[in-house]
């Protein structure tokens, strides 16, 4: 059997290389990332031979491993796409866990691994000194840019920082009374923005602060003729991008959204109203997929507590449904 290695930006990208050159049938043998995108070493299953899994039995194979089954299920629950679970179960298939019956105790710590290798983050959005000193919160209506924001910027406070909030919000109802209000209580400085220029000037009169957090109206991704001047805006300012997406979005409207907003220069993705779904999985793995790095998760609506880093370790646990002790067996 013939091993190829196969590199790209983004998984989705490998995984097309690897069923275009060894078959939508390819045994894929090691997945990971890279600092340039991802590696994925994969071979042409032998023609010749009848596909068994490890528990010798030839035939035609279930949809999963009998060991790797009881884990799949639950991610399928979870929401998480196929393709993505089965990049997990076949490298698996090349470490020396058992999967061929259920109850090997090192599976599920070594699933969560495997799955949370898939998963990229951003830990630099809150870190002192970093090139997200101005940060850009964008997304469709409706997902929680706002109250995001305000979460953001308490706890950027909270640690100590000066903080400026500037808004190009001014077509939704309320929305510069509401950021007003917040930024009343914190005790920082407002500005509303009209143009890229106000932007711009805005930017250097709060050049003193940690950190500047811009706020943007909410757009309909199939909103062709919004996206560009947005875009000019925000590269006029040079901001960091924060894409907010509910985490409960289906996996198709997730790939509608990310085509509109990648233009941007997404920095991360900020899942929200993770309360709010049983089944953020398909926004997880939609996000996996295209390469994008996770840097929030919003659990609920109270500011600043229901917002946490993104951990990839903990979001693979919840989707195969693993104690957290469990990364450590």
């Amino acid at each position: 059997m013939l091993l190829k290695r196969f590199e790209a930006k983004t998984l989705a990208d490998a995984l097309v290389r690897v069923r275009a050159e060894c078959g939508e049938e390819a045994l894929v043998v090691e997945t990971r990332q890279t600092r340039t995108g991802y590696l994925v070493v994969a071979a042409r299953p032998e023609a010749q031979l009848p596909r068994a899994d490890q528990a010798g039995s030839a035939g035609v194979l279930s949809k999963w491993t009998r060991g790797y089954q009881p884990l799949a299920d639950k991610a399928t629950d979870f929401g998480m796409p196929t393709t993505v679970l089965r990049a997990v179960e076949k490298a698996l298939l090349g470490t020396r866990v058992d999967l061929s019956r259920p109850g090997d105790p090192a599976l599920p710590a070594l699933a969560s691994r495997v799955l949370a290798s898939l998963l990229r983050t951003e830990q630099r959005v809150e870190a002192p000194e970093t090139t997200f000193r101005t940060i850009a919160l964008v997304g469709p209506t409706g997902v929680g840019k706002t109250t995001t924001l305000a979460k953001l910027a308490a706890r950027a406070k909270d640690r100590g920082e000066r903080v400026a909030i500037v808004t190009l919000d001014t077509y939704r109802m309320a929305a510069v009374e509401q950021l007003r209000a917040f930024t009343d209580l914190l005790a920082v400085p407002f500005d509303i923005a009209l143009t890229a220029t106000d932007l711009r000037r805005l930017l250097q009169h709060h050049s003193n602060c940690d950190r500047i957090f811009v706020d943007t109206t909410g757009r309909s991704p199939r909103d062709r003729d919004a996206m560009p001047l947005l875009e000019g805006t925000l590269r006029a300012g040079k901001c960091g991008t924060l894409l907010c997406l509910a985490a409960g979005t289906r996996a198709r409207d997730c790939q509608v959204v990310l085509d509109a907003f990648e233009p941007l220069g997404i920095d991360g993705v900020c899942l929200t109203k993770w309360d709010e779904t049983v089944a953020p999985g398909e926004a997880v793995g939609a996000v996996a997929e295209r390469g994008l790095a996770f840097s929030h998760i919003c659990v609920g609506q109270e500011v600043p507590a229901d917002i946490v880093p993104a951990d990839a370790m903990a979001i693979a646990r919840a989707a195969f449904d693993c104690e957290p002790a469990g990364a450590s067996a």
